[in-house]
């Protein structure tokens, strides 16, 4: 048994691949021994991932890119959603998406994921970002859904399930699904760095079957993503774990494999935000070759149903 070391961001059903590859028993299946180490935010697991203290994290596209404009060699391997996923709740008062414009909009840091998603969303309604809205930097010196919903500071927010379901037991109310704007955007996927690639090709194979049939397993059977989310959001009302599962089984699968459109289009959100100068390849920073593989192996129909070809 070979052990590893996946960095969790935080508790949110985002990561909930994690969650099921251990409590599923995908992992051990594949003679991997994992310790989960929870770390405050992508910022600080692709730090450790950097740092060669975790092997796998779960992160996002814009993240990574971030992360190895600092030096890393982050690279994702096989993604759980490759679409346009968050939500956007707006304090009380506020109903229509026309009331969002000019309003305060609260992210954790500058140029993160939400704020990427919050250009991504103006470019899809014609809006600017300069004009349409005042970006508030919340920080992270407390709960996210705290910091987030201080209607003292912030109008609007971007969630991720539990979240806009558990802002509206507060009063806040969700107006924007980003989901329904269908654009290719690497969100939930599995990351490791080129260094362990090199060195540990056997083991970076084996966590993506894992992986891929651990997010199977989540959008394909209730009961079990039901309890993986209560059991790490710890969540106590069952009605907005329910929503939480829904929402996500909606969007997880596909082909797994990381999107290269997906990454296309954060290189091109980081851009407007003024983070990238020249657009790199987005190819250099996913590698196909872990899923393809599997597929070749026809590794999807163990867990699929379908005969062997």
């Amino acid at each position: 048994m070979d052990k590893i070391r996946i960095g969790a961001a935080h508790r949110g059903a985002g990561i909930a691949p994690l969650f099921a590859a251990i409590e599923g028993g995908y992992l051990r299946a594949q003679g991997l021994d994992a310790e989960l180490v929870y770390l405050p935010g992508h910022p600080a697991t692709l730090d450790a991932l950097s740092a060669g203290e975790v092997d796998f994290i779960n992160s996002v596209g814009p993240e990574v890119i971030l992360a190895n404009l600092k030096g890393g060699d982050a690279v994702i391997i096989a993604s759980a959603i490759s679409r346009s996923a968050q939500q956007v709740s707006a304090r009380p008062g506020i109903t229509r998406r026309e009331d969002l414009r000019g309003k305060r909009w609260g992210v954790l840091a500058r140029n993160d994921a939400d704020e990427c998603s919050i250009v991504m969303a103006f470019e899809r309604w014609g809006w600017e970002l300069a004009r349409d809205a005042e970006i508030v930097v919340v920080g992270l010196d407390g709960a996210r859904l705290d910091l987030l919903l201080d209607p003292r500071r912030v109008d609007v927010a971007i969630m991720h399930a539990p979240e806009p379901f558990q802002a509206a037991k507060r009063g806040w109310t969700l107006v924007e699904d980003l989901g329904r704007l269908d654009v290719a955007f690497q969100n939930s996927c599995a990351v490791t760095t080129r260094r362990l690639l090199a060195a540990k090709p056997e083991i970076a194979r084996r966590y993506v079957r894992a992986y891929c049939q651990a997010v199977y397993r989540f959008r394909t059977d209730r009961e079990f993503g039901l309890s993986l989310l209560r059991k790490y959001t710890r969540e106590p009302d069952a009605t907005i774990i329910a929503k939480t599962w829904v929402l996500f089984a909606r969007l997880m699968g596909g082909m797994m494999f990381p999107s290269v459109e997906g990454m296309r289009n954060a290189i091109h959100v980081l851009r407007r935000l003024g983070v990238l100068r020249q657009p790199p390849d987005p190819q250099s920073y996913i590698d196909l070759e872990l899923v393809g593989a599997a597929e070749r192996e026809d590794f999807f129909s163990t867990f699929m149903g379908r005969p062997p070809a």
